[in-house]
């Protein structure tokens, strides 16, 4: 009814303002190094649980139920992923409930064509694998991150191309084709920056400037995953 649905609205409108907050006050303390009473990760990752939580009230302001629920489940496990990464910090476990993200991803972009999402997971999940083991035994040891992070990467890159289809092709309405295709490339910059954060030690140690770059990279990875999130969180609503 009415009041349910006002009500609703309230708390997403009230999530979007403590999330606007906390994302100015994690920047300006990773700009200005301030320090704060509260774990600075702890307060990214409550960003990360109110976008799942907006995407929990759409209710049956949702363009379709198929969509909603298949955006839910990417949030879903962007959540656990995201408590693997920054609670536990187990990087192969949260990249491992990164890849479910933009498996569910891959299914909602690609209205009809589940089977086919299944076959490429499994196609891709084989070639990487065989790919991982060969190097891993004749070439060099490899990080099982690697192998994981990889077969992550082919899928967003993947999402991120078919959300640019979904803003030309008009296969959402406006403004949702919108909010995915901007929410897909902000999701691929933050990775992006996670890659160069990782490698940042070994492209810049004799100029001792190792620290600064890390630091760059892991400001910049936040500044472009929230508000990733975030429209991605609204990309279900019927506007």
């Amino acid at each position: 009814d009415m009041g349910s649905k006002n009500y609703r609205s309230l708390i997403v409108k009230i999530s979007l303002i403590i999330i606007s907050i906390l994302y100015a006050l994690f920047i300006y303390i990773d700009i200005f190094d301030g320090k704060f009473t509260i774990s600075l990760d702890r307060i990214k990752y409550i960003c990360i649980v109110l976008c799942f939580l907006i995407s929990l009230l759409t209710g049956k302001d949702a363009l379709n139920k198929r969509d909603l629920c298949l955006l839910q489940l990417g949030l879903f496990f962007t959540v656990i992923a995201d408590f693997f990464l920054i609670i536990l910090v187990n990087n192969v476990l949260g990249v491992v409930a990164f890849c479910f993200t933009q498996i569910f991803y891959s299914i909602r972009y690609r209205s009809g064509e589940f089977k086919l999402v299944l076959k490429n997971s499994i196609i891709i999940f084989l070639l990487v694998s065989i790919f991982y083991l060969t190097t891993n035994h004749f070439i060099v040891d490899m990080d099982i991150l690697i192998g994981v992070s990889l077969y992550y990467s082919i899928f967003l890159i993947s999402n991120v191309v078919k959300s640019i289809k979904i803003c030309k092709y008009n296969l959402y309405p406006s403004p949702n084709k919108y909010l995915i295709a901007i929410g897909m490339i902000l999701f691929l910059l933050c990775d992006i920056n996670v890659a160069l954060r990782s490698i940042s030690g070994d492209i810049y140690p004799l100029w001792n400037i190792a620290d600064l770059y890390t630091n760059i990279f892991s400001s910049l990875v936040w500044i472009f995953y929230i508000p990733s999130q975030v429209l991605l969180s609204l990309s279900g609503y019927r506007f």
